[in-house]
């Protein structure tokens, strides 16, 4: 049998364990969208769109897409945006922009997103903010493309109010 570790091994192990467990719980994914009309007073007060991503089960590119950029994104967007998902195959209940009660599918058939991933930029009461991006295209500028659609629609959104 071997002799226990020294005290620093396991000091250095525990700090370094405890460092990755809250890393990896300081991310939080994307929520899942639930009722866009309570988000929407906070996406107007704060002047910043809501990015809906369009996703479905069993979708690689849209988990790559989640786990490189989206769920970071949402999670540390400092008010720059709101994120929620919508489940284009899913049955899930759904309270769009104008309170009427749907489902995931419902709105996103509405919204003529077939591809998956893709991202829409909607302003509080649910108009478009910016193109969408549709798949996931060019991983080495999917975050850029991000941040610039979301900068051009806060920019529509400011320019609104003047």
């Amino acid at each position: 049998m071997a002799p226990p570790a020294p005290v620093w091994q396991r000091l250095i192990f525990g700090l370094i364990l405890a460092w990755w467990t809250h890393a990896a719980l300081a991310i939080q994914p994307v929520p899942v969208a639930e009722n866009l009309a309570v988000d929407s007073p906070t996406a107007r007060d704060g002047k910043v769109p809501i990015v809906v991503l369009f996703s479905r089960a069993h979708c690689g590119w849209c988990d790559k897409a989640r786990r490189e950029h989206l769920d970071a994104m949402a999670t540390h967007s400092a008010g720059g945006a709101l994120f929620r998902q919508i489940d284009v195959d899913s049955d899930a209940w759904l309270i769009d922009f104008s309170g009427q009660r749907t489902r995931h599918r419902t709105f996103a058939r509405k919204h003529g997103a077939k591809m998956t991933p893709t991202l829409m930029f909607f302003g509080p009461d649910g108009q478009s903010l910016a193109d969408p991006i549709v798949g996931y295209r060019l991983p080495e500028f999917y975050g850029m493309l991000i941040e610039d659609a979301i900068e051009d629609s806060r920019n529509r959104l400011r320019s609104k109010d003047k």
